[in-house]
């Protein structure tokens, strides 16, 4: 619908009232002043408590000025807002927002993605005292803007921050940016194209849970911080795991180069690792032995050759289908020729592949009595007399 010309036809509050929870415009066409007739509609819907708007186009430059008379002073039980996709065409020159800051004082979810912010000014982050989940995603910020608007004093309450898909460059940088978020525990910074991993880096001193996949890392250093209980490096070029995480109870690093698992010592309560699309070719009863706690591994869609002793270990283990929930359809084999393509627990290699040992002792046996029979024959029947007589 079409909005910009919307103005508000003036009841009294009590000749209307709606129990609606949530308001949602999408393909609206807003302008500076049809938003402040929309905020009118806050007197009638007290029960109101989340507005949503999905690719919606405002033209404008945020110049949101109500008369006196008309100003809403905050948006009611209003605890969510989303905004995706918001089309500005001149959001360069878009306002401070300055005249709204009073309004979102008590929300606690936001959500602007894909809508071209490259800034939230300090004043009005630090006015958002009650915001806990804010996410940021698919937007232009970079940290010379991030540290303006993680503020001494923003976002106090805030306990999950999503920057994925951003222009971030150095994660020690912006580690150190978000220091000042006393509160924060979940950490979104996937999808970020990220210089190579420093050695040591400062975070925030709550962090439980940390996103960085597809951020083209190469390796895992002390910079990943030791508070971590959940960790997702999903989709980078890491070919080897080697970090001690006391903390960690969930591992998601699938879409990666690891050609074995990680050492289970280095994760002593950890309860779900996602290993998929790595190169893996094989585990054993004592690499999952060395995971005390481990209760959930997805390592399907890995390389696995399937060997007589992984074949003996897989399918002597009937409890360990209850480990593997991507069991039986994404474990295949890689190699032998002879059994690509087949489900690991189809599989069956010939006896001469899984007891060769014994084959050849039998071989050699047999050869050995062969010998022994024929020198005997020699013998009984003066064989070398004839040997010689014929030489």
């Amino acid at each position: 619908i079409n909005v910009a010309n919307f103005r508000f036809s003036e009841l009294s509050a009590e000749e209307i009232y709606s129990p609606m929870k949530k308001l949602a415009f999408r393909n609206a066409d807003l302008t500076d002043e049809s938003f402040n007739e929309l905020l009118k509609l806050l007197r009638y819907t007290p029960e109101l408590l989340q507005a949503e708007f999905d690719d919606c186009a405002l033209d404008g430059v945020g110049d949101f000025q109500p008369s006196e008379s008309d100003i809403v002073r905050e948006l009611g039980k209003v605890e969510t807002l989303i905004i995706r996709r918001l089309h500005i065409p001149r959001f360069y020159s878009f306002n401070d927002l300055r005249s709204v800051y009073s309004l979102l004082e008590k929300v606690k979810r936001i959500t602007v993605e894909n809508s071209k912010v490259f800034l939230v000014p300090c004043e009005f982050s630090q006015r958002l005292r009650s915001l806990e989940f804010l996410d940021l995603s698919e937007n232009l910020m970079v940290e010379e803007y991030l540290r303006n608007s993680a503020c001494e004093g923003a976002w106090p309450s805030l306990q999950t921050l999503i920057l994925s898909q951003n222009y971030l460059k150095s994660i020690e940088r912006t580690g150190e940016i978000l220091l000042t978020l006393k509160n924060l525990t979940d950490l979104d910074i996937s999808r970020n194209s990220f210089r190579p991993m420093p050695d040591t880096c400062r975070w925030p001193p709550k962090m439980r849970f940390l996103n960085l996949s597809s951020t083209g890392i190469w390796a895992v250093k002390m910079c990943i911080p030791q508070t971590l209980e959940v960790l997702d490096v999903s989709n980078n070029n890491l070919d080897s795991f080697s970090l001690f995480l006391p903390r960690l109870r969930e591992l998601y690093i699938s879409r990666n180069k690891l050609k074995t698992l990680p050492d289970g010592s280095l994760f002593p309560v950890l309860l779900v690792m996602k290993i998929r699309e790595n190169a893996l070719s094989t585990f054993s009863k004592d690499q999952l032995g060395s995971f005390p706690k481990l209760e959930t591994l997805e390592a399907g869609d890995n390389h696995f050759v399937c060997s007589c002793e992984l074949l003996s270990f897989m399918l002597g283990q009937p409890a360990l289908s209850q480990v593997l929930p991507d069991w039986p359809d994404s474990y295949l084999c890689n190699s032998p020729p002879r059994l690509r393509g087949q489900r690991v627990q189809e599989a069956r290699p010939s006896v001469l592949e899984c007891h060769q040992a014994l084959l050849v002792s039998g071989v050699c046996c047999a050869l050995l009595l062969l010998i022994l029979l024929i020198a005997g024959l020699c013998h009984h029947f003066h064989g070398l007399w004839y040997l010689r007589m014929m030489w």
